[in-house]
């Protein structure tokens, strides 16, 4: 039965692709179609507990074929018309593209590789066992969200998290799975498949493998595909929702503002304190509307990217009677001594070297080194080619980046210790440590797509097919 829920899962998630756009990639219909049907899958789990319906098979694959077919429904006459858009591809030598073929059988090698290691092992990670699949457990064992551990204060840290991670744990158990792992795998290739369609709007199929492949190999990233823990799935949330966005406001493909607004609003479905990214989405978006005066897509994108983080908060206060504010210190103002801790750690995480526990280097590799090498880059190409030039397409990654970025060190700089129960330093070295895996495809896409590396791979290709 695993195997039906995962399959209900992803048709789903493709029939609301389907709705809101036409002239997907595969890479598209693979990551989206995954991303998209869990998200839906754990808002079910949700409702279903707020009107007080026990989750069972039974129920949830009612639910998705009746969902399935009234989009489908909803949809039909664009449906019928779709093979119009999909023509047979040429698959003569002269077409076929080695290097990225190459690329693409070493990443097909690899995610081999890792997937095996990581449905070999069960879950054994602390946060876990303590948390998430625990919470995955009971949910699919007793058929609700709020389980009978909130009554003795056991659920954990994660119990007051948004349901998306450990609810899709909920669902695979609810479907037979004897562990839920299986999550971690379809998380880890819908990121490199939302990854590589966005990037390659906007260069080659050569230069989008290649990032692609450096975007997996990430040392500290490429090892959570491995691991039962939540900064993978949010990371492919956070990069489907931000580059889709992103790719909207530049190529102003309607598909993108509505992949873009539902991502974002997903990104806080799986965790609260990455309502930063969705906080920086909505600025870029607001300076867009500046320059269109379109109200109606600014309300609508802002009001789908806010709406679970509205609904999740009501329903700590109102059943599971929980704040999250709390755990914040607004009053510490500027403190040196915190400043100056927060401060180390961030520059180990970004140039290297080591601090406290942590060596950046090795953790992150140069990705964040060839990041800002080439924001450096293109500021000197400025002036040769001009800022327009430069600085269009380019500078929406980039404020998404530096202001996300800005807001998740606020996050940091200002949580209360005690009602953490762990120091700072313990802190910067778990939490924040997993949560760059969150910047980690923006810096990639950058590396890639901004003005210098876009003209290497130009380059590149132009010499691949001799021209």
């Amino acid at each position: 039965m695993l195997t039906v829920g995962i399959i209900l899962c992803y048709l789903l998630g493709l029939s609301l692709l389907l709705a809101v756009g036409r002239k997907y990639t595969l890479a598209e219909v693979v990551g989206y179609s995954f991303i998209l049907g869990m998200g839906l899958e754990t808002f079910f789990l949700f409702f279903l507990d707020v009107i007080g319906v026990q989750y069972s098979q039974g129920v949830l694959i009612a639910l998705n074929v009746f969902f399935i077919v009234a989009i489908c429904g909803a949809n039909y006459k664009n449906l019928v018309t779709l093979k119009d858009d999909y023509k047979k591809p040429d698959l003569s030598l002269k077409n076929i593209n080695f290097v990225a073929v190459f690329l693409f059988c070493l990443i097909a090698y690899l995610f081999y590789a890792i997937t095996v290691k990581n449905l070999f092992w069960p879950p054994t990670e602390h946060d876990t066992i303590g948390s998430f699949d625990k919470l995955g457990r009971i949910m699919a064992s007793e058929g609700k969200l709020k389980i009978s551990l909130f009554q003795y204060n056991l659920e954990g840290a994660g119990g007051l998290y948004p349901p998306l991670y450990h609810g899709s744990f909920a669902y695979v158990y609810i479907f037979g799975a004897e562990m839920p792992k299986i999550i971690t795998t379809l998380f880890f290739v819908s990121l490199l498949t939302t990854f590589y369609s966005a990037l390659r709007n906007f260069v080659g199929s050569s230069g989008a493998m290649l990032a692609t492949f450096i975007l997996m190999l990430t040392p500290e990233l490429f090892s959570h595909a491995a691991l039962s823990l939540g900064n993978l799935p949010t990371t492919a949330c956070i990069s489907a929702g931000a580059l889709a966005t992103i790719t909207w406001l530049h190529k102003r493909d309607t598909k993108y503002f509505w992949l873009g607004a539902i991502g974002m609003a997903l990104v806080i479905w799986i965790r609260s304190d990455t309502i930063v990214f969705t906080a920086a989405a909505l600025l870029l978006v607001g300076i867009d509307f500046l320059k269109t005066k379109d109200w109606k897509k600014t309300i609508i994108y802002g009001a789908i990217a806010l709406a679970p983080f509205i609904i999740w908060n009501l329903y700590l206060k109102l059943k599971i009677g929980a704040a999250q504010a709390g755990k914040f210190d607004l009053g510490i103002g500027y403190n040196s001594e915190r400043m100056g801790v927060v401060s180390a750690y961030v520059k180990s995480f970004l140039f290297g070297g080591q601090h406290g526990a942590v060596d950046g280097g090795q953790l992150f590799g140069l990705v964040f080194v060839l990041f800002f090498l080439l924001v450096l880059v293109n500021l000197v190409s400025i002036y040769k080619l001009g800022a327009k030039e430069i600085l269009t397409g380019s500078m929406n990654t980039l404020l998404f980046f530096f202001v996300s970025f800005a807001l998740y060190f606020a996050v940091f700089y200002f949580i209360n210790e005690k009602v953490q129960n762990a120091p700072i330093s313990s802190l910067m070295e778990s939490s924040f440590k997993r949560g760059m895996f969150f910047f980690v495809p923006l810096a990639v896409f950058y590396i890639a797509a901004s003005p210098a590396s876009a003209w290497a791979f130009g380059k590149l290709e132009n010499f691949r097919t001799a021209k």
